[in-house]
């Protein structure tokens, strides 16, 4: 009978799911889609560190998407545009196209507390941030030398959220790298674009620094301004910075009733054979 319940269960929740599959929509169609993945050469930079103690700073991150993410498997899209250099194409394939090229872009910032700073690594806490993905069909995100970081804003803004706080998270200052998994909550969900609304999101990063990094190109600075006019102390710094994320849809009220049901009727049904017992 136990047997027989778990597999209610699972049916149920198979159907839950299956009613809230996600799509994404840009001007070459709409695509199935759970995520991105964020450029391996995205940039993070930090506004205020001082490696204090208690104090606070901010981490800024921007890249553009190399791929879409279908339940954890990566796939490029014809006409998406992953390289920023500030002009459209070359895109996927590597052919001529004729269609409309267009990139995908993250804009975040995660608000820190420095627990303590010593000789071998940091230990902060994310006390919270915020992050806003844009579709632009002008591919206009440019992360060249020099560009310090411009059009990564442009387009149309379809996906913005809130970082959930995290506690206790390391940067190892000896090899100059970090690996931390955030949990967060969807926001704002533009539903000419992405359906249904999104309400949960996972984004795993990895910040590398000095001979860490990997084919690297440092921008310079972010949204047309230098680092110098970014950052507030000499001890700020800039990482390469790689990136995943996934979405989970906000469940349709539908679905949940009939979870809710499933549910009922799995614990009336041990209940009564307890009951028989």
């Amino acid at each position: 009978m136990k047997m027989k319940m778990l597999a209610i269960a699972a049916a149920l929740s198979m159907a839950a799911g299956s009613a809230s599959a996600i799509t994404i929509t840009n001007t070459n169609g709409t695509l199935p889609f759970s995520g991105f993945d964020w450029a391996q050469g995205g940039t993070a930079y930090t506004v205020g560190f001082t490696g204090a103690s208690s104090s606070t700073f901010d981490l800024g991150y921007f890249a553009v998407a190399t791929a879409l993410v279908l339940n954890g498997v990566n796939y490029v899209p014809s006409g998406l545009d992953t390289i920023p250099d500030g002009a459209p194409g070359p895109v996927f394939p590597i052919v001529p196209y004729t269609g409309t090229g267009y990139d995908y872009t993250i804009v975040a910032t995660l608000n820190e507390s420095v627990v303590s700073c010593g000789s071998t690594s940091c230990t902060f806490d994310v006390t919270g941030g915020t992050f806003d993905i844009y579709y632009d069909t002008t591919s206009s995100a440019n992360a060249g030398a020099g560009s310090n970081g411009t059009g990564f804003t442009n387009g149309v803004k379809i996906i913005s959220g809130t970082v959930n706080p995290l506690t206790g998270q390391t940067f190892d200052t000896v090899n100059g790298s970090n690996v931390t998994t955030l949990t967060g909550l969807v926001t704002y969900t533009n539903l000419a674009y992405v359906n249904p609304a999104l309400g949960g999101t996972t984004f795993t990063s990895t910040l590398q620094i000095g001979k860490a990094q990997t084919s690297y190109t440092n921008p310079g600075g972010f949204g047309g301004s230098t680092w110098g006019a970014i950052q507030t102390s000499p001890a700020d710094l800039v990482f390469q910075a790689d990136g995943n994320q996934s979405f989970s849809p906000v469940p349709e009220p539908a679905s949940l009733a009939l979870l809710g049901v499933g549910l009922f009727a799995m614990g009336w049904t041990v209940r009564r054979t307890r009951n028989r017992g």
